[in-house]
């Protein structure tokens, strides 16, 4: 079993990830009341309640506000990158999306399965890491929240995309964009959350946010726009800001 560069997550190889999709796909033959007791646990990763909040990077509702979707996604497909808890799947499939979440964690995906099969909701849920060498299609939306930081060693992305000793840092990444693009169709959008982590809370002041526009139109986007910051946790703010960016194919 791998890890991601950030060191922070371990990545489930082929046979870890067939066993892990084939529970997934099981999940719709447990009986309902087995599935709500395995929800009553507590979340994995996307916070849905302030009493769940504790160290955690926010309510997931405030990202979601941030990210300017569209209010009608019938007929729009949409790929969520590291969906964890199925929490912004559920969302885009409540609004007519079709919808595929992946993830590197079979908790994560068992308790996003579980919650849309009590809710009615048609989610393809699978197990993969990113990126994917097993997709081979286009969405009108990809989403890739909190992300490619993972795939750095240094996750301070502006040094990465300013300071010469992170060249193999920075290829990467900008690897990582032009894949994003080729799952991104044409006319569609790819909404990425970047968190900007510091040492010092004054590492801030010379910070130019924009500057990542500027990579994701290298990568092939057409446009790329900067919505700025969502609402997460005031113990996190000092140390770390989370962006969110809209690129369109």
């Amino acid at each position: 079993m791998n890890q991601t560069r950030s060191g922070e997550y371990k990545l489930p190889g082929p046979l870890a990830r067939w066993a892990g999709n084939c529970m997934v796909g099981l999940a719709a033959h447990v009986p309902r009341t087995l599935r709500a007791r395995y929800l009553r646990r507590g979340t994995y990763y996307q916070v849905f309640e302030e009493d769940e909040l504790g160290d955690r990077q926010g309510l997931s509702i405030n990202k979601w506000k941030a990210m300017q979707m569209p209010s009608d996604l019938h007929g729009k497909t949409v790929l969520d990158i590291g969906c964890a808890d199925g929490f912004f799947c559920r969302l885009c499939a409540q609004q007519g999306a079709t919808v595929l979440g992946i993830d590197s964690a079979v908790g994560r995906l068992l308790r996003a399965r579980c919650m849309a099969l009590e809710e009615g909701l048609d989610i393809n849920y699978r197990i993969d890491i990113f990126p994917s060498r097993t997709l081979r299609r286009q969405f009108d939306y990809v989403l890739c929240l909190s992300v490619l930081h993972h795939s750095l060693v240094n996750k301070d992305v502006w040094k990465v995309l300013t300071n010469g000793h992170c060249a193999e840092d920075l290829t990467i990444l900008r690897g990582h964009l032009k894949i994003l693009r080729s799952f991104t169709a044409s006319q569609g959008n790819c909404i990425i959350e970047m968190p900007y982590e510091y040492d010092d809370p004054k590492e801030r002041e010379e910070v130019d946010f924009e500057l990542f526009n500027q990579e994701l139109v290298k990568a092939g986007f057409r446009k790329a726009t900067h919505l700025g910051t969502w609402e997460h946790n005031e113990k996190l703010k000092a140390i770390k800001d989370r962006e969110i960016y809209v690129a369109q194919a």
